[in-house]
């Protein structure tokens, strides 16, 4: 195939499966899809590193080696090996591995196919009539390139409309505009929530005075039939389902991904010392901390707690026991801060990247 079908094929895949419409992410992934012809010094990999391409040139055949399963294996784990002390090249790590294996993948297709299960000799190769295989530079690769870069009216088609939906959150977000419902909004919590702020567009009315809310809100945690969403400009939260102790009651709930952040839970275990100590290590910068875990206590004063029947009750205690959920690392240190306490907490740490 032509360098230009590897890029188009390795960046739209990698927009596609990624649900990204980051130009980085797309560019790592067509980059990546170039990298199994390093086996050809023609190539414009093998161009780039042409140590490595005289090497498999002398040596092997084309799309055998590095067109391979045993190839992709490779450049996962060394991509996702170097990801794991900088958890946000993860990311990147993925679209690489994405796009290096649809770029030899897209081979299979070619007249003289790929040994995909190198080292075995076989040629993967599809459809099985050799008439029907594509020949780099032919007509049909050529029309494969305008479908992919097709342009109907005001949009791109296919491969280039993928961005446009990715840049909205992914398909995955879009079907879950269709239903409007908080199980189409978990499936986005759970295919994004972990690298990027999930925000939810809610429809609904609070239950203390029935007044309508129509807004957006940052989703902190699941809760129940909903989530824990805390609303930006005042930094409230609230907890948006349609239970019976919601403060928001869900009428219609859509979710987007928004800016990229890295969510991470670590335990800490408590034992008879100050609360405020315990936890003080994670107040750091550009980071939202929610607490939640049991604590036990001794003659706790419950009168100093804040109490907003509108506002989601972060706090629950009672003079022997607290209860914490999701609550600001902030408001622990202010009003638990010198207490003396034993249990174990969660800490939910969201960091942002932008």
């Amino acid at each position: 195939m032509l360098g230009i079908s590897h890029l188009l094929i390795s960046g739209t895949a990698s927009s596609l499966l990624l649900q990204t419409a980051d130009p980085v992410l797309i560019a790592v992934g067509a980059i990546g899809g170039l990298l199994p012809d390093v086996d050809v010094s023609t190539s414009p990999a093998g161009r780039l590193f042409p140590w490595i391409s005289g090497y498999f040139q002398e040596t092997m055949p084309h799309r055998s080696m590095t067109h391979s399963i045993v190839a992709s294996a490779v450049i996962a784990i060394a991509s996702y090996g170097t990801a794991i002390f900088i958890p946000q090249f993860i990311p990147i790590a993925s679209a690489l591995t994405i796009g290096y294996t649809f770029g030899w993948f897209a081979d299979c297709f070619t007249r003289g196919g790929v040994e995909m299960f190198w080292p075995s000799p076989v040629r993967c190769v599809c459809p099985g009539n050799r008439n029907l295989r594509l020949k780099t530079g032919s007509n049909a690769e050529y029309f494969i390139l305008c479908i992919l870069v097709a342009i109907p009216t005001e949009r791109f088609a296919i491969a280039l409309s993928a961005f446009s939906i990715n840049s909205k959150g992914g398909i995955l977000t879009q079907f879950n505009r269709l239903i409007a419902s908080t199980s189409g909004v978990q499936g986005v919590y759970n295919s994004s929530g972990s690298t990027h702020k999930i925000v939810a567009n809610i429809k609904g009315v609070r239950a203390g005075d029935r007044s309508k809310v129509d807004g957006q809100f940052q989703i902190i945690q699941p809760n129940g039939t909903g989530f824990i969403v805390l609303e930006p400009k005042t930094n409230k939260l609230y907890k948006a389902a349609t239970d019976p102790d919601s403060q928001i009651v869900i009428e219609q709930i859509t979710a987007d991904v928004s800016t990229p952040a890295i969510t991470t839970i670590e335990s800490v275990f408590v034992e008879d010392q100050v609360v405020g100590e315990a936890i003080s290590k994670f107040n750091r910068t550009n980071t939202n901390v929610f607490i939640s875990g049991d604590l036990s206590v001794e003659d706790f004063d419950t009168s100093v707690l804040p109490r907003d029947p509108y506002q989601f009750k972060f706090i629950d205690a009672s003079p022997s026991n607290i209860k914490l959920e999701a609550a600001p690392l902030k408001t622990v240190v202010k009003f638990l801060g010198d207490e003396f306490a034993s249990g174990s907490l969660q800490i939910r740490s969201i960091v942002s990247s932008q």
